[in-house]
């Protein structure tokens, strides 16, 4: 039997996997292989979009399905989609309540894999810009079906999103809202999260429960360290994600996911 048989990795992006400069280290590469090889399954669990993750694809050694879009979108290991959790019918009249009373905002709607703009703020122009994101910009009119929305995202100053997730409190029964960085308030419908999604691939997996280990920095990464059997944080990231996590690594600058690697293989093996 090998060292990892049996066990998945459920690994966040940015501010986990990525370093500072967004690229993933040699470090961190050959531990995820080693992690493979060894019969783990490694599945990725990021709020990015299908084409976000493109330039990593050749990098990584996918050998289970994972996660895109906070949980709300599952693709298999050649990258096709196999499941996309959809949005509530209500989600336009979110929308719109929330750009009436916020005028400033951006908002971003992620429908599988095409990018909507509703309304566009610096801060969504500078992520389409940064992530070399294709988009079609629409009128509240134009929105239609949401059954194949994936996530919307609300965009703008870290001052003025406080305001909008104070806003939208009332909504949380119905929406799952979280952030992966100060400047967005990511929703996707309730129960919908990177936790939700990590035990459902780990199910198809055949794997356990009690065997699932997981990695992230971010607010947007809460359920799935809570969700898995180990939750890993690295150093840098949120207080709220530190206190939740069991373990806690080096930075993401520091291969915070192969010293993750190595305190499983040294804990769990």
């Amino acid at each position: 039997m090998k060292k990892f048989e049996g066990m998945i990795l459920a690994c966040d992006m940015d501010g986990t996997l990525l370093d500072n400069n967004r690229e993933i280290s040699r470090e961190n590469q050959q531990a995820l292989r080693y992690f493979t090889e060894q019969g783990g399954r490694f599945t990725l669990a990021t709020g990015r979009a299908p084409r976000a993750i493109e330039p990593y694809i050749p990098q990584l050694p996918f050998n289970a399905p994972y996660s895109l879009l906070n949980g709300a979108l599952i693709l298999d290991e050649q990258h096709h989609v196999l499941h996309c959790a959809g949005m509530p019918d209500s989600t336009k009249d979110l929308i719109h309540i929330t750009l009436d009373a916020f005028p400033q905002l951006g908002c971003e709607i992620f429908a599988g894999e095409k990018v909507l703009i509703r309304q566009m703020s610096d801060v969504t122009e500078n992520h389409i810009r940064v992530l070399d994101l294709d988009y079609t910009m629409i009128t509240q009119e134009q929105l239609g079906d949401t059954s194949g929305w994936c996530k919307i995202n609300f965009t703008g100053e870290p001052a003025l999103m406080e305001k909008v997730k104070l806003f939208l409190r009332p909504y949380t029964d119905r929406f799952c809202i979280a952030s992966s960085l100060p400047s967005f308030c990511e929703i996707t419908e309730a129960g919908v999260n990177k936790g939700a999604a990590l035990l459902r691939i780990a199910k198809d997996c055949g794997i356990d429960a009690s065997r699932t280990f997981a990695i992230g920095d971010s607010y947007n990464d809460e359920a799935m360290i809570r969700a898995a059997q180990v939750g890993i944080a690295p150093s840098n990231a949120d207080d709220g994600i530190l206190q939740a996590a069991d373990v806690v690594v080096g930075s993401n600058d520091d291969s915070a996911v192969a010293q993750a690697v190595e305190y499983m293989e040294a804990h769990y093996c």
